[in-house]
Protein backbone atom coordinates (compact mmCIF):
# COMPACT_ATOMS: atom_id res chain seq x y z
CA UNK A 1 0.00 0.00 0.00
CA UNK A 2 1.79 3.13 -1.26
CA UNK A 3 0.70 6.39 0.44
CA UNK A 4 2.07 8.32 -2.56
CA UNK A 5 2.14 6.79 -6.03
CA UNK A 6 4.63 8.36 -8.49
CA UNK A 7 2.04 7.97 -11.27
CA UNK A 8 0.19 10.91 -9.73
CA UNK A 9 2.90 13.22 -11.10
CA UNK A 10 2.37 11.80 -14.58
CA UNK A 11 -1.39 12.24 -14.72
CA UNK A 12 -1.68 15.55 -12.82
CA UNK A 13 0.57 18.51 -13.53
CA UNK A 14 -0.83 20.46 -10.58
CA UNK A 15 0.43 17.77 -8.20
CA UNK A 16 4.06 18.62 -9.01
CA UNK A 17 3.88 22.21 -7.79
CA UNK A 18 1.72 21.13 -4.86
CA UNK A 19 4.24 18.56 -3.66
CA UNK A 20 7.14 21.00 -4.08
CA UNK A 21 5.30 23.67 -2.06
CA UNK A 22 4.46 21.09 0.61
CA UNK A 23 8.14 20.08 0.95
CA UNK A 24 9.24 23.73 1.27
CA UNK A 25 6.59 24.45 3.91
CA UNK A 26 7.54 21.28 5.81
CA UNK A 27 11.21 22.31 5.96
CA UNK A 28 10.25 25.82 7.10
CA UNK A 29 7.98 24.39 9.81
CA UNK A 30 10.77 22.12 11.02
CA UNK A 31 13.22 25.02 11.24
CA UNK A 32 10.69 27.18 13.11
CA UNK A 33 9.97 24.30 15.51
CA UNK A 34 13.65 24.05 16.43
CA UNK A 35 13.95 27.84 16.76
CA UNK A 36 10.86 27.91 18.99
CA UNK A 37 12.33 25.30 21.34
CA UNK A 38 15.62 27.19 21.63
CA UNK A 39 13.85 30.48 22.32
CA UNK A 40 11.51 29.04 24.97
CA UNK A 41 14.40 27.27 26.72
CA UNK A 42 16.56 30.42 26.67
CA UNK A 43 13.78 32.61 28.08
CA UNK A 44 13.02 30.16 30.92
CA UNK A 45 16.71 29.71 31.85
CA UNK A 46 17.39 33.46 31.76
CA UNK A 47 14.45 34.31 34.01
CA UNK A 48 14.26 31.37 36.43
CA UNK A 49 17.83 30.13 36.65
CA UNK A 50 19.98 33.17 35.88
CA UNK A 51 17.47 35.61 37.45
CA UNK A 52 17.84 38.13 34.66
CA UNK A 53 15.35 40.98 34.44
CA UNK A 54 12.31 40.50 32.25
CA UNK A 55 13.47 43.31 29.98
CA UNK A 56 16.63 41.30 29.20
CA UNK A 57 14.48 38.59 27.55
CA UNK A 58 12.13 41.04 25.82
CA UNK A 59 13.94 40.66 22.48
CA UNK A 60 13.72 36.84 22.63
CA UNK A 61 10.05 37.05 23.56
CA UNK A 62 9.32 39.24 20.52
CA UNK A 63 11.24 36.83 18.29
CA UNK A 64 9.29 33.93 19.84
CA UNK A 65 6.05 35.77 19.09
CA UNK A 66 7.19 36.20 15.48
CA UNK A 67 7.95 32.45 15.32
CA UNK A 68 4.45 31.64 16.61
CA UNK A 69 2.91 33.94 14.01
CA UNK A 70 5.11 32.48 11.25
CA UNK A 71 4.09 28.92 12.19
CA UNK A 72 0.42 29.91 12.18
CA UNK A 73 0.81 31.56 8.76
CA UNK A 74 2.61 28.52 7.36
CA UNK A 75 -0.11 26.20 8.65
CA UNK A 76 -2.75 28.45 7.08
CA UNK A 77 -0.77 28.62 3.83
CA UNK A 78 -0.40 24.84 3.82
CA UNK A 79 -4.16 24.33 4.23
CA UNK A 80 -4.97 26.97 1.60
CA UNK A 81 -2.57 25.49 -0.96
CA UNK A 82 -3.80 21.97 -0.18
CA UNK A 83 -7.46 22.92 -0.65
CA UNK A 84 -6.80 24.64 -4.00
CA UNK A 85 -4.49 21.88 -5.19
CA UNK A 86 -7.01 19.22 -4.18
CA UNK A 87 -9.65 20.82 -6.38
CA UNK A 88 -7.31 21.10 -9.38
CA UNK A 89 -5.81 17.62 -9.04
CA UNK A 90 -9.21 15.94 -8.67
CA UNK A 91 -10.45 17.84 -11.73
CA UNK A 92 -7.41 16.72 -13.74
CA UNK A 93 -7.76 13.09 -12.64
CA UNK A 94 -11.47 13.11 -13.47
CA UNK A 95 -10.75 14.56 -16.93
CA UNK A 96 -8.02 11.98 -17.57
CA UNK A 97 -10.34 9.20 -16.41
CA UNK A 98 -13.18 10.32 -18.66
CA UNK A 99 -10.90 10.83 -21.67
CA UNK A 100 -9.36 7.39 -21.24
CA UNK A 101 -12.80 5.82 -20.73
CA UNK A 102 -14.07 7.45 -23.93
CA UNK A 103 -10.95 6.34 -25.83
CA UNK A 104 -11.32 2.80 -24.55
CA UNK A 105 -15.06 3.04 -25.02
CA UNK A 106 -17.11 -0.02 -24.16
CA UNK A 107 -13.99 -1.84 -23.01
CA UNK A 108 -13.73 0.13 -19.77
CA UNK A 109 -17.46 -0.10 -19.06
CA UNK A 110 -17.46 -3.85 -19.70
CA UNK A 111 -14.41 -4.51 -17.53
CA UNK A 112 -15.40 -2.32 -14.60
CA UNK A 113 -19.14 -1.91 -15.05
CA UNK A 114 -20.81 1.36 -15.99
CA UNK A 115 -22.17 1.89 -12.47
CA UNK A 116 -18.77 1.30 -10.84
CA UNK A 117 -17.14 3.62 -13.39
CA UNK A 118 -19.69 6.34 -12.60
CA UNK A 119 -19.13 5.93 -8.86
CA UNK A 120 -15.36 6.11 -9.37
CA UNK A 121 -15.57 9.27 -11.51
CA UNK A 122 -17.91 11.03 -9.09
CA UNK A 123 -17.94 9.87 -5.46
CA UNK A 124 -14.58 8.08 -5.64
CA UNK A 125 -12.56 11.06 -6.91
CA UNK A 126 -14.51 13.45 -4.67
CA UNK A 127 -13.42 11.34 -1.68
CA UNK A 128 -9.81 12.17 -2.53
CA UNK A 129 -10.28 15.65 -1.06
CA UNK A 130 -9.29 14.49 2.44
CA UNK A 131 -6.32 12.63 0.96
CA UNK A 132 -4.94 15.72 -0.79
CA UNK A 133 -5.95 18.42 1.69
CA UNK A 134 -5.12 16.53 4.92
CA UNK A 135 -3.14 13.33 4.57
CA UNK A 136 -0.61 14.20 1.86
CA UNK A 137 0.63 17.49 3.43
CA UNK A 138 0.86 15.77 6.81
CA UNK A 139 2.79 12.91 5.22
CA UNK A 140 5.53 15.29 4.08
CA UNK A 141 5.55 17.08 7.43
CA UNK A 142 5.95 13.68 9.11
CA UNK A 143 8.85 12.90 6.80
CA UNK A 144 10.73 16.21 7.26
CA UNK A 145 9.98 17.55 10.76
CA UNK A 146 10.87 14.40 12.81
CA UNK A 147 14.10 13.98 10.85
CA UNK A 148 15.32 17.54 11.43
CA UNK A 149 14.07 17.72 15.02
CA UNK A 150 15.46 14.29 15.87
CA UNK A 151 18.86 15.27 14.46
CA UNK A 152 18.82 18.42 16.60
CA UNK A 153 17.98 16.35 19.71
CA UNK A 154 20.86 13.96 18.97
CA UNK A 155 23.30 16.86 18.67
CA UNK A 156 22.18 18.35 21.99
CA UNK A 157 21.81 15.09 23.95
CA UNK A 158 22.88 11.80 22.43
CA UNK A 159 21.17 9.77 25.21
CA UNK A 160 17.76 11.15 24.34
CA UNK A 161 18.67 10.81 20.68
CA UNK A 162 19.20 7.07 21.16
CA UNK A 163 15.81 6.74 22.88
CA UNK A 164 14.19 8.50 19.93
CA UNK A 165 16.16 6.37 17.47
CA UNK A 166 14.95 3.11 19.03
CA UNK A 167 11.32 4.13 19.68
CA UNK A 168 10.44 6.02 16.51
CA UNK A 169 10.58 2.88 14.23
CA UNK A 170 7.79 1.31 16.32
CA UNK A 171 5.27 3.76 14.89
CA UNK A 172 5.76 2.91 11.17
CA UNK A 173 6.13 -0.77 12.08
CA UNK A 174 2.72 -0.90 13.75
CA UNK A 175 1.36 1.33 10.99
CA UNK A 176 2.45 -1.15 8.32
CA UNK A 177 1.00 -4.11 10.20
CA UNK A 178 -2.37 -2.44 10.72
CA UNK A 179 -2.24 -0.92 7.23
CA UNK A 180 -2.30 -4.38 5.63
CA UNK A 181 -5.64 -5.11 7.24
CA UNK A 182 -6.95 -1.65 6.35
CA UNK A 183 -6.00 -2.06 2.68
CA UNK A 184 -7.79 -5.42 2.43
CA UNK A 185 -10.88 -4.11 4.23
CA UNK A 186 -11.03 -0.97 2.06
CA UNK A 187 -10.78 -3.04 -1.13
CA UNK A 188 -13.71 -5.18 0.01
CA UNK A 189 -15.69 -2.07 0.86
CA UNK A 190 -15.22 -0.60 -2.64
CA UNK A 191 -16.06 -3.93 -4.27
CA UNK A 192 -19.32 -4.02 -2.33
CA UNK A 193 -19.97 -0.41 -3.32
CA UNK A 194 -19.56 -1.43 -6.97
CA UNK A 195 -22.00 -4.32 -6.53
CA UNK A 196 -24.52 -2.06 -4.81
CA UNK A 197 -24.29 0.65 -7.48
CA UNK A 198 -24.51 -1.88 -10.33
CA UNK A 199 -27.49 -3.60 -8.74
CA UNK A 200 -29.26 -0.28 -8.23
CA UNK A 201 -28.53 0.85 -11.82
CA UNK A 202 -29.89 -2.42 -13.25
CA UNK A 203 -32.94 -2.08 -11.03
CA UNK A 204 -33.67 1.42 -12.32
CA UNK A 205 -33.21 0.27 -15.92
CA UNK A 206 -35.73 -2.54 -15.50
CA UNK A 207 -38.11 -0.76 -13.14
CA UNK A 208 -40.90 -0.52 -15.74
CA UNK A 209 -40.75 -4.25 -16.46
CA UNK A 210 -40.69 -5.07 -12.75
CA UNK A 211 -43.73 -2.86 -12.18
CA UNK A 212 -45.63 -4.52 -15.02
CA UNK A 213 -45.05 -7.99 -13.57
CA UNK A 214 -45.54 -6.89 -9.96
CA UNK A 215 -41.97 -7.71 -8.87
CA UNK A 216 -40.72 -4.25 -7.90
CA UNK A 217 -41.45 -4.67 -4.19
CA UNK A 218 -39.38 -7.87 -4.09
CA UNK A 219 -36.22 -5.90 -4.94
CA UNK A 220 -36.26 -3.96 -1.68
CA UNK A 221 -34.87 -6.92 0.22
CA UNK A 222 -31.97 -7.30 -2.25
CA UNK A 223 -31.00 -3.63 -1.93
CA UNK A 224 -31.32 -3.87 1.85
CA UNK A 225 -28.99 -6.90 2.00
CA UNK A 226 -26.28 -5.35 -0.19
CA UNK A 227 -26.60 -2.04 1.66
CA UNK A 228 -26.22 -3.79 5.01
CA UNK A 229 -23.11 -5.59 3.76
CA UNK A 230 -21.63 -2.26 2.65
CA UNK A 231 -22.42 -0.75 6.08
CA UNK A 232 -20.75 -3.62 7.93
CA UNK A 233 -17.59 -3.44 5.81
CA UNK A 234 -17.43 0.35 6.12
CA UNK A 235 -17.64 0.10 9.92
CA UNK A 236 -14.94 -2.58 9.80
CA UNK A 237 -12.60 -0.18 8.01
CA UNK A 238 -13.36 2.54 10.55
CA UNK A 239 -12.68 0.20 13.50
CA UNK A 240 -9.28 -0.74 12.07
CA UNK A 241 -8.46 2.92 11.44
CA UNK A 242 -9.40 3.91 15.00
CA UNK A 243 -7.36 0.99 16.33
CA UNK A 244 -4.31 2.18 14.40
CA UNK A 245 -4.67 5.71 15.79
CA UNK A 246 -4.97 4.36 19.35
CA UNK A 247 -1.95 2.06 18.99
CA UNK A 248 0.27 4.78 17.54
CA UNK A 249 -0.91 7.29 20.15
CA UNK A 250 0.05 4.89 22.97
CA UNK A 251 3.49 4.28 21.47
CA UNK A 252 4.15 8.02 21.08
CA UNK A 253 2.90 8.81 24.61
CA UNK A 254 5.04 6.11 26.22
CA UNK A 255 8.09 7.20 24.22
CA UNK A 256 7.75 10.84 25.28
CA UNK A 257 7.20 9.71 28.89
CA UNK A 258 10.40 7.64 28.75
CA UNK A 259 12.31 10.66 27.47
CA UNK A 260 10.84 12.90 30.18
CA UNK A 261 11.82 10.45 32.94
CA UNK A 262 15.36 10.19 31.56
CA UNK A 263 15.74 13.97 31.40
CA UNK A 264 14.31 14.43 34.92
CA UNK A 265 16.66 11.90 36.49
CA UNK A 266 19.71 13.42 34.80
CA UNK A 267 18.66 16.94 35.76
CA UNK A 268 18.42 15.86 39.41
CA UNK A 269 21.79 14.13 39.15
CA UNK A 270 23.37 17.20 37.58
CA UNK A 271 24.62 15.43 34.46
CA UNK A 272 22.36 17.50 32.20
CA UNK A 273 21.96 21.28 32.03
CA UNK A 274 18.52 22.86 32.37
CA UNK A 275 18.90 24.62 29.01
CA UNK A 276 19.64 21.40 27.15
CA UNK A 277 17.00 19.47 29.07
CA UNK A 278 14.32 22.01 28.22
CA UNK A 279 15.26 22.06 24.52
CA UNK A 280 15.15 18.27 24.30
CA UNK A 281 11.92 18.02 26.33
CA UNK A 282 10.18 20.63 24.16
CA UNK A 283 11.38 19.05 20.91
CA UNK A 284 10.65 15.42 21.86
CA UNK A 285 6.86 15.55 21.27
CA UNK A 286 7.51 17.25 17.92
CA UNK A 287 9.23 14.08 16.72
CA UNK A 288 6.17 11.93 17.36
CA UNK A 289 3.32 14.43 16.84
CA UNK A 290 3.51 14.65 13.02
CA UNK A 291 3.48 10.85 12.75
CA UNK A 292 0.48 10.66 15.11
CA UNK A 293 -1.31 13.15 12.85
CA UNK A 294 -0.64 10.92 9.86
CA UNK A 295 -2.30 8.10 11.78
CA UNK A 296 -5.38 10.25 12.40
CA UNK A 297 -5.73 10.72 8.63
CA UNK A 298 -5.06 7.04 7.99
CA UNK A 299 -8.62 6.29 6.87
CA UNK A 300 -8.42 9.04 4.24
CA UNK A 301 -5.16 7.49 3.03
CA UNK A 302 -6.71 4.02 2.79
CA UNK A 303 -9.69 5.28 0.82
CA UNK A 304 -7.44 7.43 -1.36
CA UNK A 305 -5.03 4.61 -2.19
CA UNK A 306 -7.90 2.29 -3.14
CA UNK A 307 -9.45 4.98 -5.37
CA UNK A 308 -6.05 5.57 -6.96
CA UNK A 309 -5.64 1.85 -7.64
CA UNK A 310 -8.92 1.80 -9.55
CA UNK A 311 -8.23 5.08 -11.36
CA UNK A 312 -4.77 3.97 -12.41
CA UNK A 313 -6.16 0.62 -13.57
CA UNK A 314 -8.15 2.60 -16.14
CA UNK A 315 -5.48 5.19 -16.97
CA UNK A 316 -2.71 2.59 -17.38
CA UNK A 317 -4.80 0.38 -19.68
CA UNK A 318 -3.10 -0.05 -23.02
CA UNK A 319 -5.19 1.18 -25.95
CA UNK A 320 -3.87 0.30 -29.39
CA UNK A 321 -3.54 3.42 -31.50
CA UNK A 322 -1.85 3.35 -34.88
CA UNK A 323 -0.36 6.15 -36.95
CA UNK A 324 -2.39 5.78 -40.15
CA UNK A 325 -4.69 8.77 -40.72
CA UNK A 326 -8.16 7.85 -41.95
CA UNK A 327 -9.14 9.86 -45.01
CA UNK A 328 -12.28 9.19 -47.09
CA UNK A 329 -13.35 5.71 -46.02
CA UNK A 330 -14.49 3.73 -49.08
CA UNK A 331 -15.16 0.26 -47.66
CA UNK A 332 -15.09 -1.69 -44.39
CA UNK A 333 -14.96 -5.46 -44.10
CA UNK A 334 -14.42 -7.95 -41.33
CA UNK A 335 -13.67 -11.62 -41.05
CA UNK A 336 -15.39 -13.79 -38.48
CA UNK A 337 -14.73 -12.15 -35.13
CA UNK A 338 -14.76 -13.49 -31.59
CA UNK A 339 -15.03 -11.17 -28.61
CA UNK A 340 -14.38 -12.38 -25.07
CA UNK A 341 -16.01 -10.72 -22.07
CA UNK A 342 -15.04 -11.26 -18.46
CA UNK A 343 -18.64 -11.55 -17.22
CA UNK A 344 -20.55 -13.07 -20.15
CA UNK A 345 -20.28 -15.71 -22.84
CA UNK A 346 -18.05 -15.30 -25.87
CA UNK A 347 -19.66 -13.44 -28.78
CA UNK A 348 -19.03 -14.62 -32.34
CA UNK A 349 -19.68 -12.18 -35.18
CA UNK A 350 -20.00 -13.53 -38.74
CA UNK A 351 -17.96 -11.97 -41.53
CA UNK A 352 -19.38 -9.09 -43.52
CA UNK A 353 -18.64 -5.91 -45.43
CA UNK A 354 -20.02 -2.45 -46.09
CA UNK A 355 -19.35 -0.75 -49.44
CA UNK A 356 -19.42 2.90 -50.41
CA UNK A 357 -22.86 4.11 -51.42
CA UNK A 358 -24.70 1.12 -49.94
CA UNK A 359 -26.94 0.43 -46.97
CA UNK A 360 -25.90 -2.67 -45.00
CA UNK A 361 -28.21 -4.07 -42.32
CA UNK A 362 -27.27 -6.08 -39.25
CA UNK A 363 -30.13 -8.38 -38.29
CA UNK A 364 -30.45 -10.84 -35.45
CA UNK A 365 -31.96 -11.38 -32.03
CA UNK A 366 -31.06 -9.31 -29.02
CA UNK A 367 -27.71 -10.38 -27.58
CA UNK A 368 -26.48 -11.83 -30.89
CA UNK A 369 -23.63 -9.29 -31.13
CA UNK A 370 -24.96 -6.40 -33.21
CA UNK A 371 -23.93 -3.68 -30.78
CA UNK A 372 -20.69 -5.55 -30.12
CA UNK A 373 -19.82 -5.34 -33.82
CA UNK A 374 -20.56 -1.60 -33.80
CA UNK A 375 -18.17 -1.18 -30.86
CA UNK A 376 -15.49 -3.15 -32.73
CA UNK A 377 -15.89 -1.05 -35.89
CA UNK A 378 -15.56 2.16 -33.86
CA UNK A 379 -12.44 0.91 -32.08
CA UNK A 380 -14.04 0.64 -28.65
CA UNK A 381 -13.47 -3.13 -28.39
CA UNK A 382 -10.58 -5.21 -29.71
CA UNK A 383 -11.67 -8.69 -30.87
CA UNK A 384 -9.89 -11.75 -29.51
CA UNK A 385 -9.62 -13.17 -33.03
CA UNK A 386 -10.46 -12.01 -36.53
CA UNK A 387 -9.63 -8.80 -38.29
CA UNK A 388 -11.33 -5.61 -39.47
CA UNK A 389 -10.04 -4.02 -42.67
CA UNK A 390 -10.72 -0.39 -43.57
CA UNK A 391 -10.24 0.84 -47.13
CA UNK A 392 -9.43 4.51 -47.70
CA UNK A 393 -8.11 6.44 -50.65
CA UNK A 394 -4.62 5.64 -49.30
CA UNK A 395 -5.17 1.88 -49.36
CA UNK A 396 -6.55 -0.90 -47.15
CA UNK A 397 -5.24 -1.36 -43.61
CA UNK A 398 -6.28 -3.23 -40.45
CA UNK A 399 -8.18 -1.07 -38.00
CA UNK A 400 -5.36 -1.34 -35.46
CA UNK A 401 -3.08 0.62 -37.84
CA UNK A 402 -5.32 3.70 -37.78
CA UNK A 403 -5.12 6.60 -35.40
CA UNK A 404 -8.34 6.08 -33.47
CA UNK A 405 -9.18 9.79 -33.23
CA UNK A 406 -8.86 10.31 -36.99
CA UNK A 407 -10.93 7.18 -37.64
CA UNK A 408 -13.78 8.28 -35.38
CA UNK A 409 -13.75 11.74 -36.95
CA UNK A 410 -14.90 10.05 -40.20
CA UNK A 411 -17.72 8.14 -38.44
CA UNK A 412 -21.18 9.43 -37.49
CA UNK A 413 -22.90 7.29 -34.88
CA UNK A 414 -26.43 7.18 -33.56
CA UNK A 415 -26.38 4.99 -30.42
CA UNK A 416 -29.22 2.70 -29.40
CA UNK A 417 -29.93 4.82 -26.32
CA UNK A 418 -29.04 8.42 -27.29
CA UNK A 419 -28.04 10.86 -24.57
CA UNK A 420 -27.88 14.64 -24.80
CA UNK A 421 -26.13 17.40 -22.83
CA UNK A 422 -28.12 20.16 -21.16
CA UNK A 423 -28.62 22.29 -24.28
CA UNK A 424 -31.23 23.33 -26.82
CA UNK A 425 -31.97 21.17 -29.86
CA UNK A 426 -30.31 23.78 -32.05
CA UNK A 427 -27.12 23.74 -29.97
CA UNK A 428 -27.03 19.93 -30.09
CA UNK A 429 -27.38 19.89 -33.88
CA UNK A 430 -24.91 22.74 -34.44
CA UNK A 431 -22.31 20.73 -32.53
CA UNK A 432 -22.41 18.24 -35.42
CA UNK A 433 -22.51 20.94 -38.14
CA UNK A 434 -21.45 24.37 -36.78
CA UNK A 435 -22.14 26.24 -40.06
CA UNK A 436 -25.66 24.89 -40.65
CA UNK A 437 -28.42 27.47 -40.95
CA UNK A 438 -31.62 27.44 -38.93
CA UNK A 439 -33.61 26.50 -42.04
CA UNK A 440 -31.22 23.62 -42.83
CA UNK A 441 -31.57 22.23 -39.32
CA UNK A 442 -35.37 22.28 -39.60
CA UNK A 443 -35.12 20.59 -43.01
CA UNK A 444 -32.99 17.74 -41.67
CA UNK A 445 -35.34 17.21 -38.73
CA UNK A 446 -38.31 17.15 -41.09
CA UNK A 447 -36.56 14.56 -43.28
CA UNK A 448 -36.46 12.13 -40.32
CA UNK A 449 -40.10 12.78 -39.41
CA UNK A 450 -39.81 15.51 -36.77
CA UNK A 451 -41.48 18.84 -37.41
CA UNK A 452 -39.93 21.51 -35.20
CA UNK A 453 -43.25 23.34 -35.25
CA UNK A 454 -44.78 20.49 -33.25
CA UNK A 455 -42.33 21.13 -30.39
CA UNK A 456 -43.29 23.47 -27.57
CA UNK A 457 -40.35 25.83 -28.20
CA UNK A 458 -39.15 24.64 -31.59
CA UNK A 459 -35.38 24.36 -31.91
CA UNK A 460 -35.07 26.23 -28.60
CA UNK A 461 -36.49 23.23 -26.72
CA UNK A 462 -34.06 22.24 -23.97
CA UNK A 463 -32.72 18.68 -23.78
CA UNK A 464 -30.70 16.86 -21.15
CA UNK A 465 -32.91 17.39 -18.10
CA UNK A 466 -35.54 15.38 -16.25
CA UNK A 467 -38.39 17.60 -17.46
CA UNK A 468 -37.68 17.53 -21.19
CA UNK A 469 -41.04 17.38 -22.97
CA UNK A 470 -40.04 14.96 -25.76
CA UNK A 471 -40.89 11.31 -26.28
CA UNK A 472 -38.31 8.57 -26.79
CA UNK A 473 -39.14 8.46 -30.49
CA UNK A 474 -38.57 12.21 -30.86
CA UNK A 475 -35.24 11.95 -29.05
CA UNK A 476 -34.17 9.19 -31.46
CA UNK A 477 -35.05 11.39 -34.42
CA UNK A 478 -32.94 14.24 -33.03
CA UNK A 479 -30.03 11.83 -32.54
CA UNK A 480 -30.43 10.59 -36.13
CA UNK A 481 -30.52 14.17 -37.44
CA UNK A 482 -27.35 14.91 -35.48
CA UNK A 483 -25.60 11.91 -37.06
CA UNK A 484 -26.74 12.88 -40.56
CA UNK A 485 -25.52 16.46 -40.13
CA UNK A 486 -21.97 15.38 -39.30
CA UNK A 487 -19.50 15.45 -42.18
CA UNK A 488 -18.62 11.76 -42.26
CA UNK A 489 -17.94 8.84 -44.59
CA UNK A 490 -19.39 6.08 -42.41
CA UNK A 491 -22.87 6.40 -40.88
CA UNK A 492 -23.79 3.92 -38.12
CA UNK A 493 -27.37 3.96 -36.83
CA UNK A 494 -28.44 1.63 -34.03
CA UNK A 495 -32.21 1.00 -33.91
CA UNK A 496 -33.16 4.28 -35.63
CA UNK A 497 -36.84 3.31 -36.02
CA UNK A 498 -37.49 2.02 -32.50
CA UNK A 499 -40.38 3.85 -30.79
CA UNK A 500 -41.53 5.62 -34.00
CA UNK A 501 -44.65 5.16 -36.14
CA UNK A 502 -44.82 3.54 -39.57
CA UNK A 503 -44.79 6.87 -41.45
CA UNK A 504 -41.63 7.97 -39.66
CA UNK A 505 -40.07 4.57 -40.33
CA UNK A 506 -40.55 5.01 -44.08
CA UNK A 507 -39.08 8.53 -43.92
CA UNK A 508 -36.04 7.26 -42.00
CA UNK A 509 -35.56 4.40 -44.45
CA UNK A 510 -35.68 6.92 -47.31
CA UNK A 511 -33.21 9.33 -45.71
CA UNK A 512 -30.72 6.52 -45.04
CA UNK A 513 -30.74 5.57 -48.70
CA UNK A 514 -30.31 9.23 -49.59
CA UNK A 515 -27.20 9.30 -47.40
CA UNK A 516 -25.90 6.22 -49.19
CA UNK A 517 -26.56 7.91 -52.55
CA UNK A 518 -24.26 10.72 -51.41
CA UNK A 519 -21.43 8.17 -51.24
CA UNK A 520 -21.56 7.25 -47.55
CA UNK A 521 -21.24 3.80 -46.07
CA UNK A 522 -24.43 3.21 -44.09
CA UNK A 523 -24.66 0.49 -41.43
CA UNK A 524 -28.09 -0.08 -39.90
CA UNK A 525 -28.80 -2.11 -36.77
CA UNK A 526 -32.51 -2.85 -36.52
CA UNK A 527 -35.15 -5.35 -35.49
CA UNK A 528 -37.68 -3.73 -37.83
CA UNK A 529 -38.18 -5.71 -41.07
CA UNK A 530 -38.58 -2.68 -43.36
CA UNK A 531 -35.01 -1.42 -43.00
CA UNK A 532 -33.52 -4.91 -43.47
CA UNK A 533 -35.78 -5.58 -46.45
CA UNK A 534 -34.76 -2.40 -48.28
CA UNK A 535 -31.05 -2.66 -47.43
CA UNK A 536 -28.59 -3.37 -50.25
CA UNK A 537 -26.99 -6.16 -48.22
CA UNK A 538 -27.26 -7.63 -44.77
CA UNK A 539 -25.43 -9.73 -42.21
CA UNK A 540 -27.43 -12.28 -40.28
CA UNK A 541 -25.80 -12.35 -36.86
CA UNK A 542 -27.11 -15.90 -36.32
CA UNK A 543 -24.91 -17.28 -39.11
CA UNK A 544 -22.23 -16.11 -41.52
CA UNK A 545 -23.53 -15.14 -45.02
CA UNK A 546 -21.94 -17.03 -47.87
CA UNK A 547 -21.17 -13.86 -49.81
CA UNK A 548 -19.22 -12.27 -46.98
CA UNK A 549 -15.54 -11.89 -47.73
CA UNK A 550 -12.70 -9.44 -47.13
CA UNK A 551 -12.20 -6.78 -49.79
Amino acid sequence: MKPLDPRLLRYSRSSRGFLLATVVISVALAALTVAQAYLIASIIVDIFQRHFAFSFSQKNILILLAVFIARALLNFLSEWISARASTRIRSELRSELLLKSLSHGAGTANEMGSAQLSILASTGINNLDAYFSKFLPQLFIAAVVPLLVGFTIFLRDWTTGLIVLFTIPLIPLFGILIGRFTAAATTKKWQTMGILSGYFLDLLGGLTTLKVYGRSAKQEEGIREVGEKYRVETMGVLRISFLSSLALELIATLSVALIAVSIGLRLVGGSLSLHTGLIVLILAPEVYWPIRQVASYFHAAADGVEVFNQVYAVLDAQVSDGIEIAEEITAISWSELTIDYSDRARVTVPAGQVGKGTVHALVGASGSGKSTLVNVLMGFITPSSGEVLISTKNGTHPIRDFNIASLRSRIAWMPQEPRFPHATIKQVLLHAHPTATHAHLEEVLLSVGLNSGDLSQGLATVLGNLTQPLSIGQLRKIALARAILKDSDFLIVDEPTASVDDVSEELIDSVLHQQAALGKLVLVVSHRPLLALHADSHTDMARAPRSARLV
